[in-house]
């Protein structure tokens, strides 16, 4: 697409809509501006139009991402304190075209990424996914998002944000009013530990029911949601009993949490490839070394060793109609660029076909996030489309190869183009 011309037409490949119909062949996607503006087999192409033939490839919606940390933190906490903020933000930068390139267009920052980044990226200052932001995960002292040192001080991680840890339900109250009043686009809490916490254990509940209760009214008071972080059983309840609007994670919940979901609307963000990814990648990484890699596997594969037992029930929760949106808590330390591992646990743990996948990853994601404009190539919609070199209804890991992205279009506008236009 040239300056002298807003209309680009994607031809003679294969579309998958995010609608979850049937791909059609040889098809045509019509894009004006930054909309779709035509779909199917029989669509008239103006001449003045800029043309990219897609043969051979598939079209789908440009993927969003439900839960990611889309902001850099040096892993050596030496190195991170001897870091200026700056230096930091800026490292952010290269994390945010990463994932844009693998074909993440739309991000959920799940805590770290404030308004700045939000409105940076929209304006065109920096290149990167959009994004709706938290600003901080919410923690109670103590809890997953405190970063409490036994040396006796709190750790700045990123300069940028406000402290996230309250207790009380009026503390939680004045900290949501605030995140709201900076330009949140939602609410993030922890109602339970964390694998990677220093203070608590992922499994130990964390908030009481009237905290995140109040979390979950302050934030519909200004039409916004709540989103949760909880991977023991008794912090899924918790969360759930407050009516949230999003459970990350999830890993351990019951049939009676499953139950609840699927009668309360209430969507599951379950980044499956997080624990695998995260042992399997350690092993290769010098930065990891010792007795310090020998604790962190240990703690993991017990995690994993649970978690395995837990996928009948996921299986049985994807067949009662649980809506699962897709997410992968990418960070500045796993998972950055190969967000789109995640389709292929989603298939392998939940039982989802490549087309459910998919569609949890466009349309259902969409709504996850409350943008009907997003998720699909439907006419109207917002122009956020990719390509990809083979069929992933057949098998899914194609999306996993950057090789095989060849067209990463944002808003209309190409950003990622291996074809000639």
């Amino acid at each position: 697409m040239t300056p002298e011309t807003s209309t680009l037409a994607l031809v003679g490949g294969r579309i998958i809509d995010g609608l979850g119909r049937d791909p059609i062949a040889n098809g045509t996607v019509l894009i004006e501006r930054d909309r779709i503006a035509a779909v199917g087999k029989e669509v008239r192409v103006p001449r003045e139009a800029a043309v990219i033939d897609v043969g051979g490839c598939t079209m789908l919606p440009g993927i969003i991402d439900c839960h990611v940390h889309a902001t850099y933190r040096a892993r050596d906490m030496r190195q991170h304190l001897l870091n200026a903020p700056t230096y930091n933000v800026l490292r952010s930068t290269r994390i945010l075209e990463e994932t844009l390139a693998c074909g993440v267009t739309t991000a959920r920052d799940m805590g770290g990424a404030d308004a700045g980044f939000r409105d940076a990226i929209a304006e065109g200052y920096v290149t990167g996914p959009r994004l709706l932001v938290s600003i901080v995960m919410i923690s109670q002292t103590g809890g997953h998002g405190d970063s409490w040192v036994p040396a006796g001080l709190r750790l700045q991680k990123r300069a940028w944000l406000p402290s996230g840890v309250v207790d009380g339900a009026e503390e939680m109250r004045k900290l949501v009013r605030t995140l709201l009043m900076q330009g949140a686009d939602f609410i993030k809490v922890c109602t339970s530990g964390g694998i990677t916490s220093v203070t608590d254990s992922w499994d130990e509940p964390q908030f009481t029911t009237e905290e995140i209760g109040v979390a979950v009214a302050e934030a519909a008071g200004k039409r916004k949601r709540v989103a949760v972080h909880a991977e023991g059983i008794e912090g899924i309840r918790r969360a759930l009993s407050a009516n949230i609007h999003s459970l990350e994670h999830g890993w351990f919940l019951d049939e009676q949490c499953v139950e609840k979901m699927v009668e309360r609307g209430i969507w599951w963000v379950p980044t499956l490839a997080l624990v695998p990814l995260s042992i399997e990648r350690r092993k290769s990484d010098p930065a990891w070394t010792g007795q310090q890699l020998a604790k962190e596997d240990d703690k993991d594969s017990v995690i994993f060793d649970a978690m395995k037992k837990q996928i009948p029930l996921w299986k049985h929760a994807v067949k009662r109609g649980i809506k699962v949106a897709m997410g992968t808590d990418q960070s500045h330390r796993l998972l950055v660029g190969e967000n789109l591992v995640e389709l292929a646990f989603m298939v392998d743990r939940l039982g989802m076909s490549e087309m459910e996948a998919i569609v949890a990853a466009t349309r259902r994601a969409a709504e996850c996030i409350e943008r009907p404009d997003l998720g699909t190539i439907v006419p109207g919609r917002i122009a956020d489309v990719l390509a990809v070199d083979g069929d992933p209804l057949s098998d899914i890991r194609v999306l996993e190869q950057r090789s095989r992205i060849k067209l990463v279009i944002k808003d209309g506008k190409p950003f990622r183009n291996t074809f000639q236009s």
